[in-house]
C-alpha cells in the first residue's frame, strides 16, 4: 500500500490517501496543523477540451500515425490532463477522414489510453476565410457545411465526433445546428466573420459555446457592433478562453471573466502540435512555425500570428489565479469539471461525486501552484511575464505514478 498526503484542491483539507491495487482503498483527513501548509494540492486530473496536437505530432495531418496518437496521449498525462477532446483542424477532407480512422485506431491497438480521449473536436472545416477570423487555418479548405462529411467523419472515428467548431455565416446555419445535435455533438462558434443576426440563429438551434473566445478576430472591429461582442453578451453560450499569456491581455481576461461569470468558462489550452520543444524554427505539412524565446507560438517570420500555444491548460489556470487574485478552488473547475458538464462527461475521471472515494481508481494530481509573475507592462510583456504553473511532485493515473512533463 502507498499513502499519498496533500491538500484537498476545493477545501485545503489535509488528507491522506492509500492506493492498492491501483485503487483508493482508505482516505484519512488529518488534523490541521500548520506543518500541513507545506502539503501538496491534491487534485483531479484536467480536462482539454482543445488539443492540437504535441511533442512534433500534428493531429490534422496526413502524416498521422498511431504511435503519433499514443505520444501525444502520454503527453497529455504527462502534464495532468486525463481526458481530453483530440483536435483536428482545416485541412483537405481526406486528411482529417484519415486522423480521424487513425485515432480510432490508436485507441483500438491501446485501449489503455481510450479513457483519456473523451472526442474528438472539429474545428473546421466549416469556418470563416474572413482576413482575421481565418486566423492560421489554410483558407484553401475552408467550406460550406456538409452533412455527409460530418457522417463520414463520425464512422471513421468510431462516433468519437463530441463537438465542432463553426462559423453561422453559411446559409442554412440552423438547419446544420440541429443535425449536429441530433447526433449528439456540442456546437461551438469560433472563427467567424457572422453577424449579430447569424450568431443568433445558430445559438436559437442549440450552439452553446465559443471557441477561445476574442481570438481568431480582425484586429480592429466595428466600435459598436461586432462578432466579438454578440458572443461575449449573450448569456445562452459559454466560452471557452486561452489564457496563456499571449493570446489575451489580463485586461481582457478580467472583462470575459466579469461579463461570462466564472461558471460559463472554459480554460482550454491550444496546445500546438510544437508543444514540448525548445525556441526555434519548425516546418509542418501546411505552414512553417516558429517558438519565440518566451514560448509563444506563431507563423514562421510573423511574430504577432499566434499559431495555437505551447503550454499546457495547467498554466492557464494558475495565471487566472494571478490575473483575478482568484483562489485555486474558484478556477480549477474551469479545467475539470466545467468541461466535463459541457460534454456530458462525469466530472472526474474516476467518476461521478468526489474524485476521492474508496473503490474508485486512484486519479489524482499532487502538486505545488507557482502563481504567475508579470512584469512592467504586465503579462504582455514577455521580457519579465513568466507563466503560472503546477509543480508537479506526482501523477498516479489509474493507480500507477507517470513523470512528469516539467518538474
Amino acid at each position: 500500500m502507498t499513502c499519498y498526503c496533500g491538500r484537498r484542491y476545493d477545501t485545503l483539507e489535509p488528507v491522506k490517501v492509500n492506493v492498492l491495487d491501483r485503487q483508493i482503498s482508505s482516505i484519512e483527513y488529518l488534523a490541521d496543523t500548520s506543518v500541513d501548509d507545506e502539503l501538496p494540492i491534491i487534485a483531479p486530473g484536467l480536462f482539454d477540451i482543445q488539443v492540437n496536437g504535441a511533442v512534433g505530432v500534428e493531429l490534422s495531418s496526413s502524416k498521422l500515425t498511431v504511435d503519433g496518437v499514443v505520444a501525444v496521449l502520454q503527453k497529455m498525462l504527462r502534464d495532468g490532463v486525463f481526458r481530453c477532446c483530440l483536435t483536428l483542424t482545416t485541412n483537405d477532407q481526406k486528411v482529417m477522414l484519415h486522423a480521424a480512422k487513425t485515432i480510432a485506431d490508436a485507441l483500438d491497438a491501446y485501449p489503455m489510453y481510450r479513457p483519456v480521449v473523451w472526442g474528438i473536436h472539429l474545428e473546421g472545416p466549416f469556418i470563416s476565410s474572413a482576413e482575421g477570423a481565418i486566423g492560421a487555418h489554410p483558407k484553401r479548405f475552408c467550406r460550406d457545411y456538409s452533412e455527409s462529411f460530418i457522417r463520414q467523419m463520425q464512422e471513421c472515428s468510431g462516433g468519437l465526433i463530441k463537438l465542432v467548431t463553426l462559423t453561422p455565416e453559411y446559409p442554412e446555419v440552423g438547419a446544420f445546428v440541429r443535425f449536429l445535435r441530433s447526433m449528439g455533438i456540442v456546437v461551438s462558434i469560433g472563427h467567424t466573420d457572422a453577424n449579430a443576426s447569424q450568431i443568433d440563429e445558430a445559438v436559437r438551434e442549440g450552439a452553446s459555446l465559443s471557441t477561445h473566445l476574442s481570438n481568431a478576430t480582425r484586429h480592429l472591429l466595428p466600435k459598436w457592433e461586432n462578432y466579438f461582442f454578440a458572443q461575449l453578451a449573450d448569456d445562452r453560450l459559454k466560452a471557452s478562453i486561452i489564457v496563456d499569456g499571449f493570446h489575451i491581455s489580463p485586461e481582457l481576461v478580467r472583462i470575459i471573466v466579469r461579463t461570462k461569470g466564472l461558471e460559463n468558462l472554459i480554460l482550454i489550452s491550444d496546445q500546438s502540435p510544437l508543444a514540448g520543444f525548445p525556441p526555434g524554427k519548425y516546418s509542418m505539412e501546411l505552414c512553417d512555425f516558429e517558438i519565440q524565446p518566451n514560448g509563444k507560438v506563431t507563423l514562421a517570420g510573423d511574430p504577432n500570428l499566434l499559431a495555437c500555444a505551447s503550454f499546457p491548460v495547467s498554466n492557464c489556470v494558475m495565471n487566472l489565479v494571478s490575473i483575478e487574485n482568484l483562489p485555486l478552488n474558484k478556477v480549477y473547475p474551469l479545467a475539470s469539471t466545467s468541461p466535463a458538464s459541457l460534454l456530458g462527461a462525469p466530472d472526474f475521471s474516476s467518476g461521478e461525486g468526489d474524485f476521492l472515494q474508496v473503490g474508485a481508481d486512484a486519479d489524482f494530481l499532487l502538486f505545488t501552484p507557482s502563481p504567475a509573475k508579470f512584469g512592467a507592462l504586465g503579462i504582455l510583456d514577455g521580457r519579465s511575464f513568466e507563466t503560472g504553473r503546477f509543480i508537479f511532485q506526482k501523477i498516479l493515473w489509474k493507480g500507477s505514478e507517470i513523470e512528469p512533463h516539467e518538474k
